[in-house]
Formats: C-alpha cells, structure tokens, sequence
C-alpha cells in the first residue's frame, strides 16, 4: 500500500514540473505567423548566445508554436539571418545569404537575435 502511494505521488510530482517547466517561459515572444496560420513563437528566457570560431554570432532558442505547449531546438544565425530548427524542417540556407525580413524564419532569426 506505501509503495502504491509513493508510486502515484512521485507520478503526480513529476506531471506538475513537467507542465511547469513548459509553460513557465515568462518572455515567450510571437516571431511570425505563417501562410497556414502558424504562430511561431520564441522563448527569450532560454536563449544563450556564442560566436563561431569565424565570428559568426549565433543564438541557441527554445521555438514553438501557439497551442503547442512543447519547446523544440533551434539555432538561429545573427548575421546574416539564418535559422535552423530540425523539428520545424527549417534548414540553413545554401546561398549563406540569410533570410530576409518578412519571412518567416528571417522574422524567427531577427527576434531570437533579439533585434525584432
């Protein structure tokens, strides 16, 4: 019977932070909307930033989208304006050119740069 209880109660704990941890961003900004109605939307609290070996700026971010309570991985590039985000299917661009402002991943990158 103690064991039943520990049991439950460890389960009850572990759904209250799991839901706490996802809902808890208090700067969870709307980046862009897409052409199907898709609000995209990037937790600032999380961000860390770093700079390549080549002096590339880059910011790593937590990305979701409006309804979904679950954050995904992404990489955003400060300049030129990339983003990547496997979850997402968004992929570096190949011309290395960046995205440009009004679209959606150019809009995710400019607001996980911080320079919405």
């Amino acid at each position: 019977m103690m064991k039943y209880i520990l049991i439950n109660f460890c389960l009850i704990i572990s759904s209250i932070l799991g839901i706490a941890g996802q809902a808890s961003a208090e700067r969870l900004v709307t980046a862009a909307v897409d052409s199907d109605g898709r609000v995209y939307q990037v937790d600032l609290d999380e961000r860390s930033e770093y700079e390549t070996d080549s002096g590339w700026r880059h910011v790593t971010f937590w990305l979701s989208t409006k309804g979904d309570i679950k954050k995904h991985s992404a990489i955003a590039s400060c300049s030129p304006y990339d983003v990547k985000s496997e979850y997402y299917d968004f992929e570096w661009l190949s011309s290395g050119g960046g995205y440009p402002e009004g679209t959606v991943a150019g809009d995710i990158a400019r607001v996980a740069c911080n320079e919405s």
